[in-house]
């Protein structure tokens, strides 16, 4: 049998493994058609693709790794069926998808494709906020997989309370033997050097690097819509161990979320909860 502390470090090194945060609140519209009017595109630069006449986003009533996506659509002012999945409903509608897996993205007519991170970068495409300069594109790449990397980080904290077997522990591990192991994880991330600050720092140096108060350009791209909910979860109070308090000890962080929160777009999309 395998000690605590080990399974706990085997926990760590497994981050890699998981692929998504736990979404931090639930999502705000009824499932439904939703569009943000022309005045609240947020991208100059545009897009001379045509989008599809029909658009249809399905994943839980929660933010997760759909919401820099349904933020890329409402921020680009593309019109989109907002598919929500309770969880009673998903075991029934599990073996019906590509992967069993969510999120969906169905283009018109066309089979629902997979991965939130493909669904980002066709959305950008779409809305003009995936540059289409090379380098300033390749930048933008770089902080959605930053963003991904800190998710990864943080996913065993999360996972470990509800899929205990996904990091060798029984799959009826005693609730407090899992948060145990829970909050030795969170206090690891937390640790001076931990995970938390190190990401939280490397986003900090970018913005101001950067100088706009966004992360790549002037203006709004993909890897702003994927860091907002990013941070969101950090500032909800659903990671116990984790400050609600701690993206405020970063200024331009701070600035940023402010200045995306302002958009009448985001503002209209989370006002509505």
């Amino acid at each position: 049998m395998l000690s605590l502390g080990w399974r706990v470090a085997t926990v760590t090194l497994m981050a890699v493994a998981a692929q998504a945060f736990v979404p931090s609140v639930a999502a705000m519209n009824p499932t439904g058609m939703s569009a943000a009017s022309p005045a609240m595109r947020a991208s100059p630069q545009g897009s001379n693709i045509a989008p599809p006449s029909k658009l249809k986003l399905t994943y839980f009533d929660i933010e997760g790794v759909a919401e820099k996506v349904r933020l890329a659509l409402k921020v680009g002012d593309i019109p989109f069926e907002d598919e929500r999945v309770d969880f009673a409903s998903w075991q029934s509608l599990k073996p019906k998808t590509p992967y069993g897996q969510l999120p969906l993205l169905t283009v018109e007519e066309n089979a629902p494709v997979t991965q939130s991170a493909g669904m980002l970068r066709y959305v950008g495409h779409l809305t003009g906020l995936y540059r289409e300069d090379c380098m300033k594109a390749l930048k933008v790449d770089e902080v959605c997989g930053l963003q991904e990397d800190f998710a990864k980080a943080l996913a065993p904290s999360i996972y470990i309370d509800m899929r205990p077997h996904l990091y060798g522990y029984d799959e009826n591990l005693p609730t407090e033997q899992r948060k145990e192991i829970q909050n030795k994880l969170r206090s690891s991330l937390m640790k001076e050097g931990g995970d938390v600050r190190r990401f939280l720092g490397y986003f900090e140096d970018i913005l101001k690097d950067n100088g706009s108060g966004f992360f790549v350009g002037d203006s709004v791209t993909i890897a702003d819509c994927a860091m907002l909910p990013q941070l969101r979860q950090l500032k909800s109070g659903r990671l116990a161990g984790i400050p609600v308090t701690i993206v405020d000890e970063y200024p331009h962080l701070t600035n940023f979320c402010n200045k995306m929160m302002s958009l009448p777009a985001i503002s209209q999309h989370y006002g509505s909860k």
